[in-house]
């Protein structure tokens, strides 16, 4: 009971907010852990946030690209995509896992509505670009040129819970690989959202990538920067940085990285003081997060500051 007196001012903050839940592949690679996931988005929806849920599947993909004959080739964190890879992607995640996503929200009660990414996201392919190997043709690559919000915030208005797969369509009856997590930097942007939240293998942003216990709670986005000079942002945290970046600059308030494997991470994250993973904000907190007064207590601007 005690609990519920401490989560009800998170509740009233967030309640009627749009805040864009981004699922990696890992985190719902097993039924158990898609079940649980599904059970806190289920909580979260009920408790009055609006949601819109983009997942990828990075190991999903792998699998059947290789059962196709096609080794997958991973370039700082992103997919270097050939026909086969983007026959892969399409079979694997806009196919099976969608559908098995949709699945176990709804078991939970969830009101869950596939919508394909290639009806909201538009990409234009992307030229060679200068990575960490050099110069490097992406292949069926393409980079967001334009969101379809009007359906999206239809779907929010009725209660729904939009879960969009990819790819992206090229704008010419094609289709073109995204990656998840900058998509969803987007979309966060493009429907106003106050929380965008990148669901993760990693209990959060860590300050040592091989150390689950150097979890850094909080971060400005010049911490953020120190962190990455330092070498401490990685493989596919980079490009969770990148999203990290454009989803602030974009108006999105904060963004939460979380684990996607702990059964209750989300929920603590979002409704207690002390939180799961990482938060990330433009600039520094002036003061430690404060935890929200109780109901019917003034709380001095506390519940402005909550997570």
């Amino acid at each position: 009971m005690t609990d519920l007196y401490k989560a009800a001012p998170y509740v009233r903050l967030h309640r009627g907010k749009t805040f864009v839940l981004k699922a990696g592949g890992g985190a719902i690679a097993r039924p158990a852990g898609m079940r649980a996931l599904a059970r806190q988005i289920a909580v979260v929806h009920s408790l009055g946030a609006r949601i819109v849920v983009v997942h990828g599947g990075g190991p999903q993909t792998d699998l059947l690209q290789k059962q196709l004959g096609d080794e997958p080739r991973m370039v700082d964190g992103r997919r270097v995509t050939t026909a086969i890879a983007l026959r892969a992607l399409r079979m694997a995640t806009a196919g099976e896992l969608h559908s098995e996503i949709l699945g176990a929200m709804r078991a939970e009660g969830a009101p869950a509505v596939g919508v394909s990414g290639t009806s909201v996201l538009t990409a234009a392919k992307r030229p060679p670009i200068p990575t960490s190997q050099g110069l490097v043709d992406f292949g069926l690559v393409g980079d967001l040129r334009g969101i379809e919000a009007r359906p999206l915030h239809a779907l929010l208005d009725a209660g729904c819970i939009p879960v969009i797969s990819p790819p992206a369509s090229d704008g010419a009856g094609g289709a073109l690989n995204v990656n998840a997590d900058l998509a969803a930097a987007a979309l966060a942007t493009a429907l106003g959202a106050a929380k965008l939240v990148l669901l993760t293998g990693a209990p959060g942003i860590l300050r040592s990538p091989t150390d689950p216990l150097s979890l850094v709670s909080a971060l400005s986005l010049s911490d953020l920067d120190e962190l990455d000079k330092a070498g401490a942002i990685q493989a596919g945290m980079r490009v969770k940085a990148t999203a990290i970046r454009t989803a602030l600059a974009g108006g999105v308030g904060r963004v939460h990285v979380v684990s996607g494997t702990d059964p209750d991470a989300l929920i603590r994250e979002l409704y207690t003081t002390h939180g799961a993973g990482t938060l990330v904000t433009r600039e520094p907190e002036r003061a430690p997060v404060a935890e929200p007064a109780p109901l019917g207590v003034e709380s001095n601007g506390a519940e402005a500051a909550a997570s």
